[in-house]
């Protein structure tokens, strides 16, 4: 074999690992706002938060007009769709809670070292995305975002300012809330509407108020009502409310086993907790007693 000859086989090895670490040194395309689209509908949530990562990038950098209204409905589509998955009932959630502890102790079995302290554990990167998703839908300013953030309530406080700014157009979407299959979005959906009645400062929103109060006292769910008996101590007109805490009192249903006697011995030494908070409101109002935090 001539040294030319010889000199060609090797040059061609090299050459291609020259072409193979140039191609993955190369930075990656950026995705297009058809493909960041298409990306956030994945059943996976590690592909929706890379789809909004790069929708964020895209906003930042377009010159689109088309591009940023397809990827600003994007985005809100997406939080719609992730409010719809985490509208888990109760019981559910209670499920998947009871699965997560299974999983962390299996963990923390032959791990010395295992500790569930609060004050170290990291910040969940799902309900990091979620605040960053919230922030970036309630910067849109966008009207047609009023359903999305509504489905978000109770999140942080970008959401409520958000919904208190948008104002009246944010009631209706917000009241739909009350339907929710999670007790703590009907709870934070009821005190945000509330907040947004409040405003007006009104007979009429007072009224409503009113009937939000005592349909949501009927809730499935007893911190729900829980909640609104504590809510109606703090309200000032909440001597009102006094016919509605003597009959919540006397029927709510909800009663839990207890050794001992009850704590104020109005149900016949049987707990009723609910009936018991509605015992201590109408004491409050009796006895001009600040309300209980």
């Amino acid at each position: 074999m001539t040294a030319k000859i010889r000199a060609g086989f090797f040059t061609v090895p090299i050459l291609l690992l020259v072409a193979q670490l140039a191609a993955q040194q190369a930075p990656a395309e950026p995705l297009t706002a058809s493909a960041i689209l298409q990306l956030m509908n994945s059943s996976k949530m590690e592909e929706r938060e890379k789809a909004f990562d790069e929708a964020a990038k895209l906003l930042a950098s377009t010159t689109s007009p088309r591009n940023v209204q397809r990827l600003r409905l994007g985005v809100i589509e997406l939080l719609s769709a992730e409010n719809a998955r985490n509208n888990i009932s109760d019981m559910e959630a209670a499920k998947l809670g009871d699965e997560e502890n299974a999983k962390i102790a299996a963990r923390c079995k032959n791990d010395n070292n295992c500790v569930n302290d609060d004050d170290e554990e990291e910040d969940d990167p799902d309900t990091d995305y979620m605040h960053k998703l919230i922030a970036t839908v309630a910067g849109f300013n966008d009207e047609r975002a009023i359903p999305a953030l509504a489905g978000a309530v109770g999140w942080d406080d970008n959401v409520t300012r958000a919904l208190l700014a948008f104002g009246d157009k944010a009631l209706a979407p917000v009241i739909d809330q009350l339907k929710g299959r999670n007790s703590f979005r009907r709870i934070s959906a009821l005190d945000m509407a509330i907040a947004l009645l409040e405003i007006h400062r009104d007979a009429s929103s007072q009224t409503r108020i009113m009937e939000l109060i005592r349909s949501s006292l009927n809730d499935p769910w007893p911190l729900v009502r829980t909640h609104v008996v504590r809510e109606i101590d703090c309200r000032q007109n909440r001597q009102d409310f006094a016919p509605l805490l003597q009959e919540v009192a006397k029927t709510d249903p909800f009663i839990l086993p207890q050794d001992g006697p009850a704590d104020d011995g109005g149900d016949g030494g049987k707990f009723y907790p609910v009936r018991a908070d509605a015992r201590r409101v109408l004491r409050h109002i009796q006895s001009h007693e600040p309300c209980t935090p």
